[in-house]
């Protein structure tokens, strides 16, 4: 279920990075090239982070809303396999500043929404601070106002 919601959001934000690409948004990126990356770190976000970030919060995080019974061994498996994806992710943004390029794009969009629950609902910050690049990283994509702007609205009491 929030697997195929994850895959819907990733059309979601193509399709409005699209849509207001004239009003300055360059999410996608200026060029064919940077649009290939683009969508090249799309698919490294949904087939290398999205399983174990997805399989940490379900298991360490969410479980008893979905009925779920928290694994241990899937928890510590799907850790590991997080820190081999942010291990790659630090090797790109040693050389980048976002993972498409030198430009902020809907390939580090995506990343937001898990990385946030990984670490402000379940305290592993160690996971990105352990890697200068990907925490600064982290630091700058998560400090943007519009971020800030969709916490304050999911946070809100209802």
């Amino acid at each position: 279920m929030l697997s195929s919601v994850s895959a819907e959001s990733r059309a979601i934000i193509r399709y409005y990075a699209e849509k207001y690409r004239s009003q300055g948004a360059e999410l996608l990126g200026k060029t064919i090239e940077e649009r290939g990356l683009v969508e090249q770190w799309l698919e490294v976000e949904a087939h290398n982070f999205h399983p174990p970030a997805y399989n940490l919060c379900l298991h360490g995080l969410f479980g008893s809303l979905f009925g779920v019974t928290p694994d241990p061994k899937v928890i510590e498996e799907s850790e590991a396999k997080l820190v081999q994806v942010l291990n790659i992710y630090e090797e790109r943004l040693s050389k980048t500043k976002y993972l498409a390029g030198d430009f902020f794009s809907i390939a580090d969009i995506s990343h937001l929404p898990f990385l946030d629950y990984v670490v402000n609902n379940m305290g592993k910050k160690y996971l990105l601070k352990e890697r200068k690049h990907v925490g600064a990283w982290w630091d700058d994509i998560s400090s943007r106002p519009s971020w800030n702007k969709v916490l304050q609205l999911y946070r809100a009491p209802i």
